[in-house]
């Protein structure tokens, strides 16, 4: 059996120790990860190697060679251009002689049995064998579902929340039958995880997952690999520790040279030609490698310290990682979570602050007070999108100076010269962001069209209309109105996909922003018109003449939205009789939905609706003449039997957690209803795929011939289009309506249980039918219940709904006490 080591990777996330060494060359407890793996396997009787090379090969032949000093024989394949993990492969074993493979990670740490994930191959004559482990937090993995027997049922890969249906994940440790790269083009980019695993399960071969005991841990980012050494110096990892143990859990290679007055705690592991000087203090869990010259009196606790670096007299570094040949001079302290890369010279007194990086090869002056990393930056959060957009508190979670990083991170991916469209809302807070963001954009070499304070669905009606490349709205969140929500379009007015955000996230947190010098540094503009043309396409899309005809009057209220500066206008276009309240520049921040106000005031004037434009202008509420307040989903009901009547046979699309009595009055009037998952954008997708007529959710209605996204404003004119051309009175049409219940809740949880929990409520519920579209939506009789995970908080969702209140708040309270007790019971 041949063994191929995937050693190709940059290691992005763990720069700077990366920028200098490949990442399998990054040392754990005195060696390179991949020698780890490598005396593993041989240990376990493998002896035919392959490493697939890509970035920064010669460091590691030079330092493997043909692999006889541990017992093995170790050929190289170096890529040209990256082939993706299959295609790697196959590129590698392209002349070699056919038969089983494994294949492993040169730059995961495990000590997992091999011989016995062999044995469970043969045993289930499979043709892939996909190792598999538990994790907290599967996110960054490929989620992983297998039946009784091991058989493959269900996997995706690097899932949102909602996708998470399990805590269980592909290790990247795969074995394969010969025939198996015949399947894998040649000379092209080809993944295992996204092209070949998804083919073959479609074709129904034998895919099996292997569930493996011991240790398992991707060293994927600077927190992990800080774990790993961690794991390795407290025994959780079942890896023979270079050198001997002088005392319990102290380990010291040869020549290390300590004074007696140094107190050392473990565990520790010292490099050989290391010398720890007097008083020194050296707390456990500690690596240092090899040649470390620790001076008197410094105090060294939880941290990775890499070869030939000398740490001075008095100074403090707390669970940080130091890259190697660094001069870290005296009295320097270095706080949490910092991380420095190779050759850099810290002088005397310098503080460096927690999570800052330094790059390589940097002078950092005595004195100095290092807030954020030179040149790239402080690691502020693992991730910066939640379900729409990059959202947080003002000026606690969302600073100026974030916000800046946001827009050079956004610049530095789009072309330079390049044009993008900024909004805000009306509010000062969302001024201010949008000043930080547009100075970030314009640092890149990015310009921006300024249209100022318009509503959201303008904005996006702006970017493609404009030529743009992209488009940010900035807002109070419509879910949290403690929360700024800045959102990002793509050349389109839709929101960018995950592929995008990742970009941006990894821009972010390497801060590897690109600068550009005076004369491309891009400017404001100010284009005319913006209103008019938005105006001018909505009168166009929509039946006017039928609205004239009814002479409607509305009671509207904008909540202060900036919609009031034109929608008035529009209104009086289509001979609408509108009473505005609340319009913009008033203080409103305190109104709540529905007001009382618009509903005393429809009832006194004796209009035909009242109405309500919510959150920025994406979505509208009614309330019919005697008051009543439709909640969202009798909107949607209400507007899908106006459809249906008009339009028979016609498609519409709604998220899972919208009321099944939109499927009963579809079943009626022959519709037929599509459901999605919840996030809009998926929605979106979902609408354009299927060519429905229209798409609806909590957040809005999409009427795709208009623009494919959230607009309140042409959905209020689609609406009274629509219900003008129908003969039933809106009390009329809600009496129509099927009766069901919907309640929802949020019940907090550990972050790392949220996988688990999943797991565990599909077991229980297995001989129940379950929907797996969003989260995991489980049907009983008349009734079901939706759990999912929250994408932001750690927390799941659950939504209940039946024919009677008190059925839908029973099955509410009976599912968020299973999460409660899971919860406890997984801690």
């Amino acid at each position: 059996m041949k063994v191929v080591v995937m050693a190709g990777g940059e290691g992005t996330r763990l720069r700077p120790l990366t920028i200098t060494r490949p990442k399998p060359m990054t040392h754990i407890v005195g060696k390179p990860i991949m020698e780890h793996i490598i005396n593993l396997l041989s240990e376990q009787g493998f002896k035919e190697f392959i490493a697939t090379l890509y970035y920064l090969p010669e460091i590691i032949q030079e330092y493997f060679n043909d692999g006889s000093n541990w017992n093995i024989k170790l050929d190289y394949s170096i890529e040209e251009s990256p082939l993706g993990t299959a295609g790697s492969v196959k590129y590698a074993l392209k002349d070699k002689e056919k038969g089983r493979i494994l294949i492993v990670s040169g730059d995961a740490l495990t000590d997992f049995n091999f011989q016995e994930i062999i044995r469970f191959h043969e045993e289930k004559k499979a043709l892939i064998t996909i190792v598999l482990t538990s994790v907290e937090n599967p996110l960054e993995y490929g989620v992983v579902i297998t039946d009784d027997e091991g058989r493959i049922v269900k996997f995706l890969e690097k899932p949102s929340w909602g996708e998470v249906f399990s805590d269980t994940v592909n290790t990247g440790i795969y074995i394969l039958e010969p025939e198996v790269l015949d399947y894998i083009p040649e000379n092209e980019p080809f993944d295992f995880s996204k092209d070949l695993f998804p083919m073959l399960l479609e074709k129904g071969a034998p895919l099996y997952g292997y569930i493996a005991n011991g240790y398992w841990c991707d060293i994927g980012n600077l927190e992990q690999f800080l774990k790993a050494n961690i794991d390795i110096l407290t025994g959780k990892v079942k890896i023979k520790i270079p050198g001997r143990e002088i005392l319990p859990g102290i380990f010291v290679n040869e020549d290390v040279d300590i004074s007696h007055s140094a107190f050392i705690k473990p565990p520790v592991y010292i490099g050989q030609f290391s010398k720890i000087k007097e008083n020194a203090t050296i707390l456990g869990p500690t690596v240092l490698g090899d040649s470390v010259f620790v001076d008197s009196e410094a105090k060294i606790q939880r941290s990775v310290i890499f070869n030939n670096t000398y740490i001075g007299k008095k100074t403090n570094i707390y669970s940080s990682i130091i890259g190697s040949k660094c001069n870290i001079k005296n009295s320097v302290k270095i706080e949490e979570g910092a991380s420095i890369g190779d050759n850099n010279t810290i002088g005397d007194r310098v503080f460096i602050n927690t999570g800052v990086k330094i790059w390589p090869n940097k002078y950092i002056e005595t004195g100095s007070i290092v807030n954020t990393s030179i040149v790239w930056g402080s690691h502020w959060r693992k991730t910066l999108f939640g379900q729409r957009g990059i959202t947080g508190k003002i000026n606690i979670e969302i600073t100026p100076e974030f916000a800046t990083k946001i827009g050079a991170s956004f610049g530095t991916i789009l072309p330079k010269s390049s044009y993008v469209v900024m909004s805000r809302d009306a509010r000062p807070a969302c001024r201010m962001i949008k000043r930080a963001i547009l100075t970030g954009i314009l640092s890149t070499g990015v310009n921006v069209f300024d249209i100022r304070t318009l509503p959201i669905p303008v904005s996006r009606y702006a970017t493609p209309n404009l030529d743009t490349v992209a488009g940010v709205h900035i807002r109070i969140s419509p879910y949290d109105p403690e929360k700024i929500l800045i959102e990002f379009f793509d050349r389109s007015g839709i929101n960018i996909d995950k592929n995008t955000e990742r970009k941006i996230e990894n821009t972010f947190f390497r801060e590897d922003f690109r600068r550009t010098y005076t004369e491309e540094v891009g400017e404001i503009k100010f284009p005319p018109h913006v209103i008019e043309y938005y105006t001018w396409g909505l009168l166009k899309s929509i039946d006017k003449s039928s609205i004239e005809k009814k002479r409607y009057k509305v009671v509207i209220d904008y909540q202060g939205n900036s919609a009031s500066l034109f929608l008035p206008n529009i209104l009086s276009q289509l001979k609408i009789e509108n009473i505005s309240l609340n319009i913009y520049g008033e203080d409103t921040h305190k109104i709540k939905v529905p007001n009382e106000e618009v509903i005393k005031i429809t009832k006194a004037v004796g209009a035909d609706f009242g109405l309500i434009i919510n959150n920025d202008g994406e979505s509208f509420s009614i309330i019919t003449p005697g008051g009543k307040y439709l909640a969202k989903d009798e909107l949607i009901a209400v507007l899908t039997y106006l459809t249906l009547k008009l339009y028979p046979n016609s498609q519409i699309v709604i998220p899972v957690n919208i009321s099944q009595s939109i499927e009963k009055i579809a079943n009626n009037l022959g519709g037929r209803i599509i459901r999605s998952k919840i996030s809009p954008s998926e929605l979106t997708k979902t609408l354009l795929r299927t060519e429905s007529k229209f798409g609806a959710s909590e957040d809005g209605l999409i009427f795709p011939d208009f623009q494919p996204v959230f607009d309140g404003i042409y959905g209020l004119l689609k609406f009274l289009e629509i219900y003008s051309k129908n003969n039933l009175t809106l009390k009329e049409l809600v009496e129509e309506l099927p009766e069901y219940f919907k309640v929802k809740a949020t019940v907090d949880c550990y972050a790392e249980n949220k996988g688990k929990i999943m797991r565990k409520l599909i077991e229980e519920n297995a001989e129940k039918n379950i929907e797996y579209i969003d989260g995991i939506k489980v049907y009983i009789d008349d009734s079901w219940v939706l759990i999912i995970p929250h994408p932001e908080e750690p927390a799941l969702i659950i939504y209940a709904e039946s024919t009677t209140l008190k059925k839908a708040q029973e099955l509410l309270e009976e599912f968020s006490q299973k999460i409660k007790d899971l919860n406890i019971a997984l801690t």
